[in-house]
């Protein structure tokens, strides 16, 4: 089974590196549910997860005049994806694929205004509510808003937890060996970095469209002012502009 993106696009084959590299680790496999991965045969997905991370080693062991990287990678994702329908069946393998190309695809091409969200939707719970409300925003929205504000940063606080107490279980078996391998010649290096990052992307997403079900297009309008002013205020580096929220994001018709 091959992929039906193209793998000559840098953030298609990155994606699939780094999933089918998370996908092998036995320390990310208790956030399968949470990733939307819902497959039968764990164990050998994370088989085939690891033959195809050993094989992206021995490619990159290879001298240059030795690989043809983009068509050696692509034969290993082949095979990946080959090994889980042997194993799952056409539909598992076909879901996977579609998951990584879909999702996991997608979502690391996160944009940058709603990174800077990230941040911003994080800092209203330690805003003053009357401040907000003075670029438009009703006070009775407000306190919703801080409301969903809260609870987001209290997901994010959760998630960097969980992630920090994932990093500190002991290295084993095959982890040690992929991290080993992963990390190279710089020990702060960690695959769960990709893991945090997709997780806060999914948990962001329904944030977000709770903001949406709350606001109008004038209230997402005076949210967008808030938000611009923050940056001028506290980011003196970035553009306030990176706060700006694009048409389609502003509500969710």
């Amino acid at each position: 089974m091959n992929p039906t993106l193209d793998l000559d696009d840098l953030d298609v084959s990155y994606a699939y590196t780094t999933t089918i590299g998370l996908l092998s680790l036995d320390r990310v496999t208790p956030f399968w549910p949470e990733l939307g991965l819902r497959i039968d045969g764990v164990e050998e997905v994370k088989t085939a997860a690891r033959r195809c991370f050993r094989a992206e080693i021995e490619l990159e062991a290879l001298e240059d005049d030795e690989r043809d990287d983009d068509g050696m990678l692509a034969g290993h994702i082949a095979a990946f994806l080959t090994d889980v329908e042997r194993t799952q069946g056409t539909t598992a393998a076909a879901q996977l694929r579609a998951w990584i190309e879909e999702r996991v695809f997608v979502l690391g091409l996160e944009p940058e205004w709603q990174m800077m969200w990230h941040v911003l939707v994080a800092w209203l719970p330690r805003r003053k509510e009357h401040r907000v409300a003075s670029f438009g925003l009703p006070l009775g929205k407000v306190a919703k808003l801080f409301e969903i504000a809260r609870a987001w940063a209290e997901t994010a606080d959760a998630l960097d937890r969980r992630i920090a107490e994932t990093e500190a279980l002991p290295l084993e078996g095959w982890d040690a060996e992929a991290y080993a391998a992963y990390r190279g010649d710089e020990p702060d290096l960690t695959p769960l970095t990709g893991l945090s990052q997709h997780l806060a992307a999914l948990a962001f997403e329904r944030t977000w469209g709770a903001i949406q079900r709350l606001l109008g297009p004038a209230e997402m309008d005076a949210l967008e002012r808030w938000g611009q002013a923050e940056v001028l205020a506290h980011m003196d580096s970035i553009s306030h502009h990176s706060a700006r929220i694009p048409p389609e994001s502003r509500s969710l018709s």
